[in-house]
């Protein structure tokens, strides 16, 4: 079944924060970290119902599933998203050391 994809806002502000972030410390590692969203969010919408469940999700009480990926480097990070029906809605993206989310970090889909 295919689905769409949509990533909501504040998935969207996670990713230009984190990427703004790194762009200071080093353009090309920016860059790398961006390809490795990207190809997260491809697999995503590839085998999306095959990846885990986030530990967010039990304390939410939804199924919220996760994403992981990582720089060079080897920090992870990790791409929040539900499946709704017809569609795979990206939630959040969380870097290395970000605490769980709460119910307040969470976005209204």
């Amino acid at each position: 079944m295919s689905r769409t994809l949509r990533i909501v806002e504040r998935a969207r502000a996670d990713v230009d924060q984190i990427f703004t972030w790194l762009v200071r410390r080093s353009p090309q590692g920016a860059i790398a970290w961006y390809l490795a969203f990207k190809r997260a969010i491809d697999r995503i919408a590839d085998v999306g119902d095959n990846l885990g469940l986030s530990p967010e999700g039990e304390r939410l009480q939804r199924e919220i599933r996760q994403a992981l990926f990582k720089t060079r480097r080897g920090r992870i990070y990790r791409v929040l998203f539900e499946i709704q029906d017809l569609e795979i809605v990206i939630l959040r993206v969380r870097g290395p050391g970000q605490a769980l989310l709460r119910r307040r970090d969470m976005p209204d889909t």
